[in-house]
């Protein structure tokens, strides 16, 4: 009989050697074993695998800190991958999950004697047994200041580095806090179900709150996850951060309108914007992976979408022989804002993959203004590069971002960075930036430009700014 601890181990596994999010870890594991195990597809299964594996990922670093201590001369990164995940999840039980130290060494003992052997069960049982004496909190205290901080609140130490710049340490702690909270929203597809019926129909699964959207919600407390009810199934609503559909929101597109979308998969935003033209008009939503795309055909299928043309292409250098009404580019990015989301990002900053994204943020940026009349640009990054500072080669086409139809939403204009570590953005005040520890979602970033046919783009800034781009 597999356990959800188990399962768990092997997503860890897949999201390290395969370099993929937890979701996507998480679907692949469980579609395989289900075939031959049924009874993952219980949702309560599927339910405490996702737990486990979000809730470990996200505190990685504290775990491998105590199991290094437990080791005794080795490294939890020398050890078996496998093994390794099951010291994790074994410890994140017993410190983070209440469970009885006795019964999270000995499930964890049992999963490593079955899979791996007499000797990895017994290297299992004497790590628990270590971290179960050791006073973590005490190991912690000494350690200097980035250190301390980095476990305590469960974050790489470049990005505590980071936060502290960027919003000084008590606000930086505060977004570390949220950044390890999850909480869920729902997105209703008013071309399959009105906001009326599909809030009437969560009610009898979980709490429903209102947000500043009218169409999207905030659901707590539920048995089934949104995701595992049949109206999602239905396409009758998606789950969708309220930052990512504020993004899309905020585009206001009009019915009848021509709308390019730039980096379209998995096409969440895409069916957004296709539900606000009330499935009229025309939308080409441009992706460089056929994969992708064509997931992105199906979900389309699903939600009612009609308008959609997914178009395999290179966002910064797909061209239209007719002038888009809209532009929607929300570039890959570094996911700093989305932390809470994807913990395993956390892990696997690389300075040279982000200093190459945002020259690929610029170029996409470029060709966008070139495209369309009007462009939003957003990313879930909290960077000042990716965002101010990007817009900076294009502040004269910046605008200011317009409400429509969004409900009482304290500070979510002007919370632009005005100056960061010497560079400045003069129409900070244009723009939208929402914050994990201030809005309860993921870290956004959001601006309108006016599109021109010749895009200026000045380079006084971009090189050195670039090269000041740091890991820590």
């Amino acid at each position: 009989m597999l356990t959800a601890q188990e399962v768990a181990a092997e997503v860890l596994v897949i999201v390290e050697e395969e370099v993929v999010s937890a979701k996507e870890a998480i679907k692949k594991v469980i579609g395989w074993l289900s075939r031959r195990h049924p009874e993952l597809l219980d949702f309560r299964v599927r339910g405490s695998v996702h737990a486990y594996v979000m809730e470990t990922l996200k505190r990685m670093n504290t775990i491998d800190f105590l199991a290094d201590l437990c080791l005794r001369g080795k490294r939890m990164k020398e050890l078996n991958p496998l093994l390794r995940n099951l010291i994790r999840i074994g410890l994140y039980e017993m410190l983070y999950h209440d469970v009885h130290p006795a019964l999270a060494t000995d499930s964890a003992v049992r999963i490593a004697k079955k899979r791996l052997g007499k000797g990895a069960a017994s290297l299992v049982n004497a790590i628990m047994r270590r971290a179960e004496k050791i006073d973590l909190e005490r190991e912690i205290k000494k350690l200097n200041l980035t250190k301390r901080v980095a476990l305590k609140y469960h974050h790489p130490e470049w990005y505590v580095r980071f936060a502290f710049r960027l919003l000084g340490r008590d606000e930086a702690i505060k977004l570390m806090l949220a950044n390890m909270k999850s909480t869920t929203y729902v997105r209703v597809n008013e071309l399959r179900a009105s906001v009326e019926s599909v809030r009437g129909y969560l009610e009898k699964f979980c709490d429903v709150k209102e947000t500043p959207l009218p169409y999207v919600f905030r659901v707590e407390n539920w048995e089934k996850h949104p995701s595992a009810l049949e109206w999602h199934e239905k396409g009758k609503y998606v789950v969708q951060d309220l930052a990512s559909a504020l993004s899309a929101h905020l585009l206001s597109p009009e019915p009848g309108d021509f709308v390019v979308d730039l980096a379209a998969a998995p096409g969440i935003k895409t069916s957004q914007l296709a539900m606000l033209m009330e499935n009229r008009g025309r939308i080409v939503a441009v992706d460089n992976s056929p994969e992708r795309l064509e997931r992105m055909r199906a979900k389309m299928k699903q939600l009612g979408v009609k308008i959609v043309d997914c178009v395999l292409g290179d966002g910064a250098t797909f061209r239209t022989s007719k002038r888009a009404d809209c532009v929607l580019l929300d570039p890959p990015c570094s996911s700093t804002g989305a932390l809470r989301n994807y913990p395993c990002v956390k892990w696997r900053f690389d300075e040279k993959k982000y200093i190459s994204t945002i020259w690929l943020q610029k170029k996409m940026l470029k060709n966008a203004l070139s495209l369309g009349e009007r462009v939003l640009y957003s990313t879930c990054s909290i960077t000042f590069d990716e965002n101010e500072g990007n817009l900076s080669d294009f502040e004269d086409y910046v605008s200011r971002v317009k409400v429509r139809n969004i409900r009482g939403f304290e500070g979510w204009r002007g919370c632009g960075i005005r100056e960061f570590e010497g560079r400045r953005f003069g129409k900070w005040k244009e723009v939208v930036r929402l914050w994990p520890h201030v809005h309860d979602c993921c870290g956004f970033f959001i601006s309108l430009l006016r599109g021109t046919a010749e895009v200026d783009m000045r380079s006084r800034q971009s090189e050195k700014a670039s090269r000041k781009t740091r890991k820590s």
